[in-house]
Parts: C-alpha cells; sequence; structure tokens
C-alpha cells in the first residue's frame, strides 16, 4: 500500500522556499521598494504573485510524489518529481527510531520520525512527517509500535533532582559563567566609559592608576566586591541551566522492552527514541568535576552508525552512584560495571611527569628573557604536576569476560566499557620518546565514537599489549 506524508509537509516546503527567496527577490525589487510611495508597478505584484502559486504548486506535486511502503523485509522510499529516486533500506538496518512532536505538531496532529540505519552517512536515512495513526502504523510493522512500549512499565524516571545536580556540570553553566562576567565588564564600561584614545591592553591593564588606589586602601573589601560579583554571575548562569535543562529533559524515561530500549523526553518539544540493544557497542560513565562531589554520574552511549548529532547517545542525564549499579540492571544488563584494576607500569612517572614539568620551565624560562610578565605563569607547573600525576596514577584498565574497561581520570573522569565483539581493531604505537620509556599508545577502535579520544590510553608496557591482544583474539566473529 502506497502512503503519503502529512499535508503539514507542503507547508513546511513552502516556508523554506520563501525563506531562501526573500533576500535575493528583495535585492531584485530593491529600486522599487525603496521608494516607498506604495505606488510600485503592477508587475512588481504580478511577478509576487507568481512566484508565490508557483512555490505552493511545487510543494503540492513534491509532497505528492513523495511516497513510502512497507513489506516484510524493507522499508522502499521513492522521491522526486522529474528525476524520481527509489530507496530500499532493510529492516534490519535500521539502528534507531526517533520520534518528536513541536507545539506545531502536536496542533496539526502529527510526528516526525527518524529512522537511522547502521551506514555511516546520513543519506542512508529517512526522515517522516506523519499523521500519528500512520505513525503507530508504520511503528507496528517494524515490531516498534508506540502503544506497546508507550503503555510498558518505566524501567528508569529521572527525578527533578537529578536534573537539579546535572545543571551544575552541564555546558550552558561553564560556557554562562565568562559570559556574565563579559556582560558585567561591558555594563561597567557602558557605566564609566573609557577615555578617549585610551590603550586597551594587558600591559595597560597593570600600569592603570587603579592599582595604586587600591594599595593605599583596604584590599579584603575589594576582593570581597569581585569574588562577589563573580559568585552572583555563576549563580546567574546556574539559573538559567537549570531551566533550560528542566525543559530539555522533562520527564526522561527509559523504558527496556524486550531488545529494544525506548528514551522519552522533553517538555516544548516532546521526543520518544527507540534503539535496538544488540547496536550498542560501549557506555560510558562520566562523573564531572561538581557533579562528582555530591556523588552523581551521567551515562552515555555509543551505538553503530555516523557521527552526528542527532544519533542517541544520552541514556541517563544523571544518576546518584549508588543507584548506578541498580540502573545498569534494569536497562542494560548485558554489560557488567566492574572497576579495572590494571594501573600503568612503575617507573615510568618521567615521561607524564618530568617532560611536561621541564617543558613548562623552558617555555616560562624563555618567555622572561623577553618579558618579566612572563613569570606570572609559574604557577601552571603546579597544574602541569597535578595533571601529569593524575594521568599516571588514575589511569587504569582491564579485560573482564567480553568487554574492555579504561577508567581515565581528569576534569571529568570517565570509565568506558567496551563489548569485544563490538571492537574492531586495536591499534598501539609508539613514538621515539615513547619507545626510550618502553610504553605504548593503544587506541581501541569501534564504529564511529562520540569522542574516540576516550579509547586512547598511553603507558601500556609490551606486555600488557601481548594480553590485551590475546584477549581480543579469543573473540567470537558474529
Amino acid at each position: 500500500m502506497v502512503n503519503r506524508q502529512h499535508p503539514i509537509k507542503i507547508l513546511v516546503h513552502v516556508y523554506r522556499s520563501v525563506r531562501y527567496m526573500i533576500i535575493p527577490y528583495t535585492l531584485m525589487l530593491f529600486n522599487e521598494i525603496k521608494a516607498g510611495t506604495g505606488q510600485q508597478p503592477y508587475w512588481v505584484y504580478g511577478l509576487a504573485v507568481v512566484i508565490g502559486v508557483s512555490i505552493l504548486l511545487w510543494s503540492m506535486i513534491t509532497w505528492w510524489k513523495d511516497t513510502y511502503q512497507i513489506d516484510e523485509s524493507a522499508l522502499l522510499i521513492q522521491q522526486g518529481v522529474f528525476n524520481t529516486t527509489h530507496r530500499t533500506i532493510p529492516l534490519e538496518r535500521i539502528t534507531n527510531i526517533s520520534m518528536k512532536a513541536t507545539w506545531m505538531d502536536r496542533i496539526m496532529g502529527a510526528t516526525t520520525i527518524e529512522l537511522q540505519t547502521s551506514d555511516s552517512n546520513e543519506e542512508a536515512d529517512a526522515t517522516f512527517v506523519l499523521t500519528r495513526d500512520k505513525a503507530d502504523i508504520l511503528l507496528a510493522e517494524i515490531n516498534l509500535s508506540v502503544r506497546s512500549h508507550g503503555q510498558a512499565k518505566p524501567s528508569w524516571v529521572l527525578q527533578p533532582k537529578d536534573i537539579f545536580m546535572r545543571s551544575i556540570s552541564s555546558n550552558t553553566f561553564w560556557m554562562g559563567v565568562p559570559l556574565c562576567l563579559s556582560i558585567v565588564t561591558y555594563i561597567w564600561d557602558w557605566i564609566e566609559p573609557r577615555a578617549e584614545g585610551e590603550e586597551v591592553s594587558l600591559v595597560a591593564f597593570f600600569k592603570n592608576e587603579m592599582w595604586k588606589m587600591i594599595l593605599n586602601i583596604d584590599v579584603i573589601p575589594v576582593l570581597l566586591q569581585v569574588l562577589g560579583i563573580i559568585a552572583l554571575c555563576a549563580f546567574a548562569t546556574w539559573l538559567f541551566s537549570l531551566v533550560m535543562l528542566q525543559i530539555r529533559y522533562n520527564r526522561w524515561t527509559v523504558i527496556r522492552d524486550g531488545a529494544y530500549l525506548h528514551v522519552q523526553y522533553g517538555w516544548q518539544e516532546r521526543k520518544s527514541i527507540s534503539l535496538h540493544v544488540a547496536k550498542i557497542q560501549s557506555i560510558r560513565i562520566k562523573e564531572h568535576l561538581l557533579s562528582r562531589a555530591f556523588g552523581y554520574v551521567s551515562i552515555w552511549m555509543d551505538c553503530v552508525g555516523y557521527e552526528g548529532e542527532r544519533r542517541m547517545k544520552l541514556l541517563l542525564p544523571a544518576v546518584h552512584r549508588p543507584e548506578l549499579y541498580t540502573a545498569m540492571e534494569r536497562l542494560l544488563p548485558e554489560f557488567t560495571l566492574t572497576m579495572p584494576k590494571r594501573n600503568l607500569p612503575s617507573g615510568k612517572a618521567m615521561y607524564f611527569i618530568g617532560l611536561p614539568l621541564a617543558m613548562g620551565m623552558l617555555v616560562i624560562g624563555l618567555g622572561a628573557c623577553m618579558s618579566i610578565w612572563a613569570w606570572l605563569a609559574t604557577p601552571l607547573i603546579a597544574a602541569v604536576y597535578w595533571s601529569g600525576r593524575k594521568r599516571y596514577a588514575g589511569t587504569y584498565w582491564d579485560t573482564h569476560g567480553k568487554q574492555f574497561v579504561l577508567a581515565k581520570p581528569g576534569i571529568t573522569r570517565t570509565t568506558i566499557y567496551v563489548l569485544r565483539q563490538a571492537i574492531q581493531s586495536i591499534d598501539y604505537h609508539q613514538n621515539r620518546i615513547q619507545h626510550g620509556f618502553g610504553i605504548y599508545q593503544v587506541e581501541i577502535i569501534i564504529n564511529s565514537p562520540s569522542k574516540a579520544k576516550e579509547y586512547i590510553f598511553t603507558g601500556a608496557a609490551e606486555g600488557d599489549i601481548a594480553k590485551l591482544i590475546d584477549w581480543y583474539k579469543g573473540q567470537q566473529r558474529y
């Protein structure tokens, strides 16, 4: 049976066409519009009507020719007016099914469905705008009925307190603090503008007469005022982040229904995503700096498919660590959460700590020869030492059954669990410096990782490489 999409797609096509034609159409008629007399030639209005009617008719024809049908093993799509394109998507290649409905979709009774395949490009995917009934029928024929998992008991529901903790570690918060400080700077510059022609540079900043005034008064009240401004900016940014995440992650629900995971979330734009568990290659447990202090982590996934923003990557935005094992047992019992025990080989601290310290001191020394202000960067040496020490002492890896486990320290502590059958290859190499220390850099290769650097660690000895390869060769090919 041949099916067509929701008629609202005609309006979407008209809107997109008009949006991209407004600028060139306005430029073409600029001289006529510039007169502003309201007595433009009739051909101007006639041309606008002809263009508008043509766009509407073309949109209707395009919508009519855009059809789909589904058989027992594949989804058949036909598109195009003059050049007809036929696409066949095997049902077994469908990785994710995403459903979303904006406020306009809900008014019009429409639902947007995105079918993502295991191929590593967006052209292999398909997007449909359907009525709710047709959406149910389509998903039912793919054996993923909306009503079936919509009535299933939720396996995990995100609580408001979890979103509260997530807000202090989101990118909105970290990026918002310097933004607020910049806004305060501009406001202060507007209240007390600089003198005309005043130099704005780091040197001029330290030469400013303000420092002499501060030295002549009590410094503590000044510092308290500065800290108060920073704290106020951080609080305002946190409130904004909290509101944004409450809207984005509203009613975050995860349902485990047989071989599928169903994730539903969103307030203004409600989304529903269905994911086959067999497509999940690895999970990543992330502990952000601030949320880690309160015992909260987030769970991410890497699934088979292209590297795109539309792919489902987040399983749980925030979960309390004591509840982590319970959540994983309910949602993904295929993964076993264990802490890795193999650390980096002893006696290699010089590579991670000594060399970075020597390079940092050399750079500061050379900079001090050109400017005395370079010595202000000396505290960075302590940061380099701390980072190298944490990297050396905090990196652990191990193999447990059919999964590889890697824990890496940092501002965001990450622990990944990779299934053995998902690993495409294990690469290891060394440069001349690493050869002198007898260590290797190891990279676990999987299909389209979200962040490839999270699957790389440096410091494995030759014996570690041999054990890792022996474990990998024991995998069962599917």
